[in-house]
């Protein structure tokens, strides 16, 4: 090539510095295009496996329900969760919920909506799905609790002082 002239030499590796860059311009576009896919697959399984996970959860909860419920009539006594808060089975799932258990009955309080002094199956699941995650949350929700309370509390008293009024 030399023979041909300086400025041919010069072209021909041009030419090769610039088929390489080619080439390697195509295998970069094509590691991004699967990095890309991956990362598309990747939150598709994210989120898979959060639902497969909130599934196994809401299995467990509903298995130690059963357990807990010695009475067999679908509901769970305030004495009934507290002979069971020793269980390793419920410190785990009392772990697992970010919650001590100091605060295990303020959870039963929460978990009994109505009121009633007793959990069924539909109020613990809905429960512990709703106060799953940090600790703070059962605070939050004692709050609401309690506010709910004291607005009752506080219509019933208006009612008492109007029916005083007249």
């Amino acid at each position: 090539l030399f023979d041909v002239g300086a400025f041919a030499v010069f072209l021909f590796l041009l030419y090769s510095c610039l088929m390489t860059l080619c080439v390697l311009n195509v295998l970069l576009g094509i590691f991004c295009q699967n990095a890309l896919d991956t990362a598309a697959t990747d939150k598709e399984n994210i989120i898979a496996h959060q639902l497969k996970e909130k599934h196994l959860f809401v299995e467990r909860l509903k298995e130690l329900f059963s357990s807990w419920d010695d009475s067999g009539d679908g509901k769970c006594s305030a004495e009934e969760f507290v002979k069971h808060l020793s269980d390793q089975e419920t410190q785990a799932l009392l772990r697992s919920m970010e919650i001590e258990g100091r605060d295990a009955v303020t959870l039963f309080q929460l978990l009994d909506s109505d009121g009633s002094g007793e959990v069924n199956l539909n109020e613990f699941v809905v429960g512990c799905l709703t106060l799953r995650g940090p600790a703070k949350a059962v605070h939050v929700e004692q709050i609401n609790v309690n506010n709910r309370e004291l607005l009752g509390r506080t219509a019933d008293l208006e009612v008492k002082l109007e029916d005083l009024g007249k």
